[in-house]
C-alpha cells in the first residue's frame, strides 16, 4: 500500500527530510517548498530552498547541505574583478541552473514549470513543487526599525540582527502554484519539515490556501529543528525567542498553532515528550545529516 506524503520544506532540514522520504518504496512523496528567499543575484533568479532540496534529492548537495558537491568558483571570484558584490557564492555548477530558470522565467514559463523540468533533469522520482509562482519576500524587521530582505538579514549581516518582526511582501495576494492545495487535500499526511519556522514555513503558509488545506487536515505532523532547545546551524531558536513564541519545543508547538496534531522532538529533548497546548510531542533521533538516520525518521514517522 502507497502512503502519500506531502512535506513543507525551507532549506537543508526539510531538504534531508525529503531525501529520507524518497528512500521508502512504500511512499509517495510531494515537497512543498519555501519561495520567500528567491532573490535577483548577479541578474539570476536564485531559488535557494528549491534548489536545495533538488540538489539533495539528487544526492548532489554541498558539504554545508547546501550549493553542489565538489563546486568551483572561478566566475564567483572573477564578479570582483569588476567591482561585483559577490558575497553570496554561487558555484560554477550551480550558475547552470540559475542561468536555465531565468531564461525560462525570462520566456514566460512559470516557476512551478521550470522547477519540473529541473526535477526530470536530474532523473528525480518525487514531485517538488515552489509554494506560488507568485513573488513573495521575506522582509524581516530588526531592532531599530529596519527592515531588511532576507538576503540582507541573513547572508550580508549573518543573521545576527535581534528579528523584531516579518512581513512575506506579495504573501496575501498570492496563489498556490499549480498541484499545491490539491496535493495537501489527497495526502494520507502532511509532514512540516525541520526548518527554520517563521523564516522557512511561515512564507509557505503566507499563501492563504496552502494555510488553510494544513489546517483541515486531519494528519499534520511538525518535526523540531531544534536539538536540545537549540538550532545546530542557523537562528531558529533565536528568531522563536525574539517573536515571543518562548523556547524550546513550546515555541515550535507555539509557531505552529492551529496547524499541527504532533510535533517530533530530538532524543535530547525526550523531557518534553507528552503535550504541549494540545499538541503531542514524541522524540525520536531527528539528527539526519546522512541519508540512512534521515530514512529512518521518515519511517518513523510514518509509522505513527
Amino acid at each position: 500500500m502507497i502512503t502519500r506524503i506531502v512535506e513543507m520544506s525551507g532549506g537543508v532540514g526539510g531538504a534531508r527530510l525529503a531525501r529520507g522520504f524518497s528512500a521508502l518504496r512504500e511512499v509517495e512523496s510531494t515537497v512543498i517548498v519555501n519561495v520567500g528567499d528567491d532573490a535577483p543575484i548577479h541578474g539570476l533568479h536564485v531559488s535557494p530552498d528549491l534548489d536545495t532540496v533538488i540538489y539533495t534529492l539528487a544526492g548532489l548537495e554541498g558539504p554545508q547541505g547546501w550549493g553542489r558537491a565538489d563546486d568551483s568558483f572561478l566566475t564567483n571570484t572573477e564578479l570582483a574583478r569588476f567591482g561585483v558584490d559577490n558575497t553570496f557564492r554561487l558555484g560554477d555548477l550551480d550558475l547552470a541552473l540559475k542561468i536555465y530558470r531565468t531564461g525560462r522565467l525570462g520566456d514566460g514559463d512559470t516557476l512551478s514549470e521550470v522547477t519540473e523540468a529541473v526535477r526530470a533533469a536530474f532523473g528525480l522520482e518525487v514531485r517538488v513543487l515552489p509554494a506560488s509562482n507568485d513573488p513573495i519576500r521575506t522582509m524581516v524587521s530588526i531592532e531599530g526599525g529596519d527592515q531588511l530582505t532576507f538576503r540582507e538579514y541573513f547572508v550580508d549581516r549573518g543573521h545576527q540582527d535581534h528579528v523584531m518582526g516579518l512581513d512575506f511582501d506579495g504573501g496575501p495576494t498570492a496563489r498556490p502554484a499549480p498541484g499545491v492545495v490539491e496535493s495537501i487535500d489527497g495526502a494520507d499526511l502532511v509532514v512540516i519539515g525541520p526548518s527554520n519556522p517563521p523564516l522557512s514555513i511561515w512564507p509557505i503558509f503566507a499563501v492563504r490556501e496552502i494555510a488553510e488545506a494544513v489546517r483541515r487536515h486531519p494528519r499534520v505532523v511538525a518535526v523540531s529543528p531544534l536539538i536540545g532547545g537549540r538550532a545546530l546551524k542557523g537562528p531558529a531558536d533565536v528568531v522563536l525567542s525574539d517573536l515571543g513564541l518562548g523556547t524550546g519545543s513550546q515555541a515550535v508547538v507555539a509557531a505552529y498553532r492551529g496547524m499541527i496534531d504532533t510535533l517530533v522532538v530530538d532524543t535530547t529533548d525526550r523531557g518534553d515528550v507528552g503535550e504541549i497546548d494540545g499538541v503531542r510531542v514524541i522524540a525520536l533521533d531527528t539528527r539526519i545529516v546522512e541519508p540512512g538516520p534521515s530514512s529512518t525518521l521518515a519511517r518513523a514517522i510514518l509509522a505513527l
